[in-house]
């Protein structure tokens, strides 16, 4: 699978467990190349996953440098085993080790 494109909608939450603890490479401008770790895959809700025809709502947090905090927003990543794909990244919180940015599919 490497180098694949995936739908997100297809994504689910054993696509990342995985992966937890690995990078993901921010593909957009910045002024320096920034990576970020998958630190978490855990479920949510079902109800809106339903809702949404989603087998599964589930969510991502990665963990970022401490020196940088990006706005939430769309922003494309690259990991090796999954290949490119666009996330909608939100801080949600500045920790000693770095700062946390979530990913919610639901």
């Amino acid at each position: 699978m490497q180098g694949a494109k995936f739908m997100l909608k297809t994504l689910t939450l054993s696509d990342f467990t995985p992966l937890i603890g690995s990078t993901f490479q921010i593909q957009d401008q910045l002024e320096v190349p920034l990576q970020l770790e998958l630190r978490e895959a855990k479920k949510l809700n079902d109800l809106s996953a339903r809702l949404d025809n989603r087998s599964e709502s589930f969510s991502l947090l990665f963990l970022g440098p401490d020196d940088v905090v990006l706005p939430q927003r769309i922003y494309g990543l690259h990991h090796s085993h999954l290949g490119d794909l666009s996330l909608f990244l939100v801080p949600v919180a500045r920790r000693e080790d770095g700062i946390c940015y979530e990913a919610v599919f639901n």
